[in-house]
């Protein structure tokens, strides 16, 4: 007799939906296991040069301190001593190697007691020359590099950006103007209050390198987007010219190099980051040795 029952189809649907899932999954979980024992070839084995980068102010942009009297000669002392514990083996300064055979020249009159540093106005001399001198090196580095203002840089100052802010679109480009220039106000006051060897102690701080990263990733960046492009492209401009700094340094190290270098502390935060992406260097918290 033939039967008249229909077939139940949403069951069958539900158990082909579930020999399915099971299938998948089960099939998910050998690609898994086998996934695993993949190994992918790395780079290791390459010499890594430590280096400390060591963050300042522009002695002679900065009015409150006179780096020349008794009580701050004192403070690049105690600086120079507590630096020196890292055992430096070549120092380097915020100045283009094409000075370089000048300054060193001027380096050795002051190896040979022509020059005296407390006549010696600048952080080059004050912090480089002098920890180079403490150390008995026969020489000092330069490394700075200014690229060539170009395209929507052509002719640039910081008064024609912040004017070019007001003009065009200043709601996005100032949205974090006011909170930027109160924390740049508080932590200047607090600075400036501070002795020399605190000043740049704190200029080494995580806090301010972190400060001088989210500045210019919130003010700058945002000036001319799909107009000028100012903003951005200075902001491109300022990693350009720390990644040439970073390669004259590399140009001249060696693995067993112990390399400081005396630099504006706004480049300390892109060559940390841009050094820390190259397998050739390690990097030292300079915070660590105040």
């Amino acid at each position: 007799m033939i039967s008249t029952k229909r077939p139940n189809y949403l069951k069958l649907n539900f158990i082909m939906l579930a020999i399915f899932l099971f299938s998948f999954h089960h099939q998910s979980s050998s690609q898994e296991v086998v996934d695993e024992t993949i190994e992918l070839a790395e780079l290791t084995g390459i010499p890594k040069t430590k280096v400390l980068i060591v963050g300042t102010f522009h002695f002679d942009q900065e009015q409150k301190y006179d780096e020349l009297s008794e009580e701050n000669q004192k403070e690049l002392e105690k600086i120079t001593k507590s630096l020196a514990v890292f055992n430096p083996t070549k120092v380097v300064v915020e100045k283009a190697p094409s000075f370089s055979e000048r300054y060193n020249r001027g380096y050795r009159k002051l190896l040979d007691g022509k020059l005296s540093l407390d006549t010696m106005r600048n952080e080059i001399f004050q912090l480089g020359f002098r920890m180079a001198q403490y150390m008995n090196h026969d020489s000092i580095y330069l490394f700075d590099n200014k690229p060539d203002y170009i395209g929507s840089l052509k002719g640039f100052t910081f008064e024609k950006m912040l004017a070019y802010a007001d003009e065009y679109d200043s709601a996005f480009n100032k949205v974090h103007f006011d909170k930027i220039n109160k924390v740049f106000t508080q932590n200047q006051n607090t600075l400036n209050s501070l002795p020399l060897y605190q000043n740049l102690k704190m200029r080494n701080s995580l806090q301010m390198e972190k400060y001088n990263t989210y500045r210019m990733h919130m003010i700058e960046m945002r000036m001319g987007i799909n107009d000028s492009w100012m903003g951005p492209d200075w902001l491109g401009r300022w990693y350009q010219r720390n990644i040439r700094m970073m390669t004259h340094i590399m140009k001249f190290m060696t693995p067993e190099d112990r390399i400081i270098v005396f630099v504006g502390d706004n480049h300390k935060w892109v060559l940390e980051q841009l050094m820390n992406n190259t397998p050739e260097f390690e990097v030292v918290s300079s915070f660590d040795y105040f």
